[in-house]
């Protein structure tokens, strides 16, 4: 039933902002039962103000500004990362980065984010030195992330993140990076995090040369390194394990691989044909699908695809929250009233 309630409040707020259907930017808090639509481009930062621990935010496409704090256990749905050409959806676009750093140095758990482009980095700290739980980034496109705080069940699913993802010596239990593309390097997590990078592209070039600019002595399954040539690579600190991988190892760590493949050229490797790994486009606006020129050639210890196209969460850009695939507004109203014919197709939230 909560899901159900969720969907009818995520497709008003779908409708209610269509670029198809008004320019107005809506936020739809939903505090249990109880529902407000906020309007404008601080309706973001209004939903949260009023927002209690649990609240549920869905917003539509267009541009929002962004709290300096999020210091609520809310769950935000927006209608995308990318505009979609298919439906006319519109991203949902946030103009700066995502600060958490809780309350009185108490951090927020349960806070859960998608469908969101975020224009600066996610950023968490606080004064208490407290331990953020179950924080959960799905489908997002982001700058980068600085987790300065310990973690317990942090998820990073479906995203685009432009820059590094770094733990600033703190302890992340649990994470789970899952079928990301990464542009940078991830690094600078205690040693005794259980840290688990699966079904990724790892885009971005670490420094051959330098310790410090090498991905972390964590957990790699079921990716896609980038090669970089002859002088930068995938270099991974003492310590890592790499399983089922495309990389090609120049200098790096002392490491355990196992089933590793290696690379070739990448216009036989995808089947767009691109030859290219860390170009996120075909061309200015078509994301690329990652999907493989010979899927079964190169196969993770799950027997799907390596990289973002396989997985139990292939690479989709499309959020969870209900989408309109058919509408018809009438210009005027009858008798005082308007009709309205919609056709919708639910999405399952996916945990």
């Amino acid at each position: 039933m909560k899901k159900i309630i969720l969907s009818l409040f995520a497709l008003v707020g779908t409708l209610s902002a269509s670029a198809q259907q008004t320019e107005a930017v809506t936020a739809t808090l939903q505090n249990g039962a109880n529902s407000t639509v906020y309007y404008g481009i601080d309706a973001l930062k209004t939903a949260i103000a009023n927002a209690q621990d649990g609240g549920i935010i869905t917003l539509s496409s267009g541009t929002f500004n962004v709290p300096d704090n999020i210091d609520k256990s809310v769950r935000i749905y927006g209608a995308g990362m990318e505009d979609d050409a298919a439906t006319t959806i519109a991203k949902t676009y946030l103009v700066k980065g995502i600060n958490i750093k809780g309350v009185e140095g108490v951090l927020k758990d349960n806070i859960y984010m998608e469908g969101l482009y975020i224009n600066g980095s996610i950023y968490i700290e606080s004064t208490d030195d407290d331990q953020i739980e179950n924080l959960k980034v799905v489908k997002c496109r982001f700058g980068g992330l600085d987790c300065r705080e310990n973690s317990n069940h942090f998820i990073l699913r479906q995203c685009r993140i432009e820059g590094n993802i770094g733990g600033s010596s703190s302890v992340a239990t649990g994470m789970m990076i899952q079928n990301c593309w990464i542009n940078g390097i991830i690094r600078d997590f205690a040693t005794e995090s259980t840290l688990v990078v699966d079904h990724c592209l790892l885009a971005g070039l670490p420094d051959a040369d330098y310790g410090s600019n090498w991905h972390g002595p964590y957990y790699y399954k079921n990716s896609i390194m980038n090669d970089g040539g002859s002088y930068r690579c995938n270099s991974i600190s003492d310590g890592g394990v790499v399983i089922n991988c495309m990389m090609r190892i120049y200098k790096g760590g002392v490491i355990t691989v196992t089933n590793r493949y290696d690379t070739i050229a990448w216009s036989d490797f995808y089947a767009d044909g691109q030859n290219n790994a860390n170009f996120y486009l075909t061309d200015t606006t078509t994301p690329r699908t990652w999907q493989l020129k010979s899927p079964e050639t190169y196969v993770g210890d799950d027997n799907t695809p390596i990289g973002p196209a396989g997985g139990e969460y292939p690479w989709d850009l499309i959020p969870s929250t209900p989408r309109i695939t058919q509408s018809n507004i009438a210009s005027k109203t009858v008798d005082g009233k308007l009709t309205i014919s919609i056709k919708a197709e639910a999405r399952p939230v996916v945990e």
